[in-house]
């Protein structure tokens, strides 16, 4: 064999060689690379689980989604769509009725799916979150978040809604907060967070809401779970 195609073959095993060794090197550096990422991630999640954070969760919500985690009105708001029996939820009177036996220990009355629901209703007296009007009733509720009753607020709407009962008409007020904490008012019930969370899963799960609609609660409900329960 030619001392030049000898020289040549030689060559070319050497850079075959060369090439292996810095492939072996790359795929060395690669791994050790893939692990120190993979002790950083373990370490961060680790980290993680220490502090509280739920670093499982990859849901959304949309109360978090809308940036109203903690709004009040909100919240004021998603409540009187599911009192209202006319909301396209498919629950009709269903919620409406279960807040009266969890509030009141009563059934509710009458003309449920007859009532009309007013929200940040203006009054002499102030303004309410939530009125909800039927036959010959009313139900109140004031919702708190992560505000306190204003001075004798609740007092001021019992002496406003007390004066029909000269005509024959009842009063239904509901203080509704994150703890459940006892209002001024001794005509006023009294509901947490939880106690909510707890009537809207009963109903969904009683009552077959619309495929949106039970969307829309379970969201509610876990943001409940998550922000407002204590």
């Amino acid at each position: 064999m030619p001392q030049s195609r000898v020289a040549s073959q030689s060559a070319r095993i050497d850079q075959l060689a060369a090439d292996w060794i810095i492939g072996r090197q790359a795929q060395e550096v690669a791994r050790e690379r893939d692990r120190a990422g993979f002790r950083a991630r373990v370490e961060s999640l680790s980290a993680d689980v220490v502090s509280g954070i739920d670093w499982r969760r990859t849901d959304w919500n949309i109360f978090e989604v809308l940036g109203r985690p903690r709004m009040e009105d909100a919240h004021t708001h998603a409540i009187a769509w599911f009192l209202r029996p006319t909301s396209p939820h498919g629950l009709k009177d269903a919620f409406l009725k279960a807040l009266f036996k969890k509030a009141f220990h009563i059934d509710a009355p009458l003309g449920t799916l007859e009532c009309h629901v007013a929200v940040k209703k203006r009054i002499e007296t102030g303004e309410v979150d939530i009125e909800v009007k039927g036959p010959r009733w009313w139900l109140i509720v004031e919702n708190k978040v992560d505000a306190e009753e204003d001075q004798g607020q609740t007092e001021k709407y019992a002496a406003y809604y007390e004066r029909f009962s000269k005509l024959n008409e009842t009063f239904f007020p509901v203080f509704l907060s994150l703890d459940g904490t006892r209002p001024k008012s001794r005509d006023f019930a009294w509901m947490s967070y939880r106690d909510l969370r707890e009537v809207l899963e009963s109903v969904i799960e009683s009552v077959p809401p619309a495929p949106e609609a039970e969307q829309l609660a379970r969201h509610f409900i876990e943001h409940i779970r998550r922000e407002l329960e204590s």
